[in-house]
């Protein structure tokens, strides 16, 4: 169904580079690791389990496969900020996406997390101290904490309870204004126009193919409400069809010359927050450029209007658990 989202929700996708940087987490040292026997519970954390039992099945980890959220933050700056303000004033995260890297396998799983979903959010109050949790649209989780560091932490804990409590291995958070610099370090990002986009763009008629330059790569992952009917349901399947026409450029400059990878990284330094080093995730981007990367996955679920006007996205109960089973366990049984 197609809705009218009344809120204003400015995508931020640095998706192409995120996915392509799915493989640039450290490895697990799963020799090192210790796990718990765990029974009957999805919340304690997926990171500490060996087996788990869910709806009466039992379930293993797979022994090669690691984790990365990737996310994009529309950040508008606030200089006067004063008071509480001050501890929430780290923009939204507008893109998230899930990665599961199986190295047995070499596969890239994905699980993209819309930004209206309604999850468990870490609250702060006036003195910047964890006061609680409130049920609030997942990009809210990034406005909160002082510090770039502290942003990504309470990203990472939504998402986290989102999942049912899955440790995740890494993370990898970019500012929007990486999009036009990515794309024109890939040589500009040729892409399909699924939907009428001459609001934006004379020239973006339905059905042509354009090659991105510039800050064109921004409009065409941004833009909602002049577009269709202006869901952000509509966007993710622009953004989709960037972050996959991306990675195929990536993969043939990567095969060409090794080093591409490491110079790309370097570049976008400045304007990502991460708990990875540059140098091993350009090891590990060459390591998995050839993997195959498989479609994106949307979890079912319905969206509404809240009670203060915005738009909710209510995830169908279970259905991250469930994903996290599928790619990240095998049965037991």
């Amino acid at each position: 169904m197609r809705r009218k989202m009344l809120v204003k929700a400015v995508v931020i996708t640095a998706a192409a580079v995120l996915l392509l940087l799915a493989g640039l987490l450290l490895l697990r040292n799963e020799e090192n690791r210790e796990y718990a026997e765990h029974r009957d519970s999805m919340t304690e954390g997926f990171g500490q389990l060996k087996t788990v039992s869910w709806n009466g099945k039992t379930y293993r980890e797979k022994p090669a496969v690691t984790t990365l959220l990737l996310a994009g933050i529309d950040k508008t700056d606030n200089t006067e900020a004063t008071g509480s303000a001050t501890y929430r004033r780290g923009g939204q995260a507008d893109f998230l996406l899930l990665m599961a890297i199986d190295h047995t396998d070499k596969k890239i799983h994905q699980l993209q997390i819309d930004r209206d979903t309604m999850t468990e959010v870490d609250i702060l109050g006036v003195f910047g101290n964890e006061v609680g949790t409130r049920i609030l649209q997942i990009c809210l989780s990034h406005s909160f904490g002082s510090t770039p560091a502290d942003n990504a932490k309470y990203t990472v804990r939504a998402v986290q309870n989102l999942l049912g409590g899955l440790e995740l291995d890494g993370y990898y958070i970019i500012d929007y204004s990486a999009i036009p610099v990515l794309n024109d370090a890939l040589g500009g990002v040729t892409v399909h126009l699924d939907f009428d986009m001459t609001s934006v763009n004379p020239e973006w008629e339905q059905g042509k193919d354009i090659t991105l330059k510039g800050k064109e790569a921004e409009t065409f992952v941004r833009t909602r409400m002049t577009i269709g009917a202006g869901t952000n349901e509509e966007r993710m399947v622009r953004q989709g069809e960037f972050m996959r026409k991306a990675i195929q450029q990536m993969n043939r400059r990567i095969s060409a010359d090794l080093s591409f990878g490491e110079g790309l990284l370097k570049t976008l330094e400045g304007i990502t927050t991460t708990n990875m080093i540059t140098k091993r995730l350009a090891e590990e981007l060459n390591k998995v450029h050839n993997y195959e990367i498989l479609p994106i996955d949307h979890p079912a679920g319905e969206y509404s209007i809240g009670t203060d006007g915005f738009v909710e996205f209510h995830m169908q109960e279970n259905a991250a658990v469930e994903w996290v089973l599928e790619h990240l366990y095998t049965p037991a049984d």
